[in-house]
């Protein structure tokens, strides 16, 4: 699978304590940026990469990131992190 495929479909942006274990995302405001950042993710064994698009008020978006398949194995659950959307 091309990895951008990710951004072919409307998935809603994490939240802090999801229960889809995704422990590491990023938003962007244009597509370019977000499949520009794509290649900079190094995953380990039981990881995978997720994402989608999806609109705020102010407009369109598209996010990336990790899914761990065990949350306990990966390590502390406040460690999540998440990065404002850039533009």
């Amino acid at each position: 699978m091309k990895e951008d495929a990710i951004f072919e479909h409307e998935v809603a942006l994490p939240s802090h304590g999801n229960a889809d274990n995704i422990v590491h995302w990023h938003a962007f405001r244009r597509i370019e940026q977000a499949r520009e950042f794509l290649p900079s993710i190094r995953l380990d064994a039981g990881q995978r990469l997720v994402g989608g698009q999806t609109t705020d008020s102010l407009g369109p978006l598209w996010w990336v990131g990790v899914r761990v398949d065990d949350h306990e194995r990966w390590g502390n659950r406040q460690a999540v992190n998440k990065h404002a959307v850039s533009d």
